[in-house]
């Protein structure tokens, strides 16, 4: 159970590095006190990954792990595609 844990937890640090809401944070407690600052982001993400994952089991539940992982594949590299050549 724990190396799940820390499984998730290292992922999800290095794909939020420099993500769009580490640079919010930064300018948001450029402005703010890191407190409220800190306790918004956590607030926030918690809110977000429980709908995340919510989803994420409903999905599983219908559709084969097979087809949901090419799907998601499929998707991210689109979105990085997209990234890529957008201006």
């Amino acid at each position: 159970m724990w190396k799940v844990f820390w499984l998730i937890t290292g992922t999800i640090f290095l794909m939020e590095l420099g993500d769009k809401t580490q640079l919010a944070a930064i300018g948001f407690a450029s402005k703010y006190h890191p407190l409220w600052v800190y306790l918004g982001v956590i607030f926030g993400m918690a809110l977000c990954t429980i709908i995340s994952v919510a989803v994420g089991k409903l999905i599983s539940t219908l559709v084969p792990l097979r087809y949901l992982k090419l799907v998601v594949g499929i998707l991210f590299v689109g979105v990085g595609i997209w990234t890529l050549l957008s201006k």
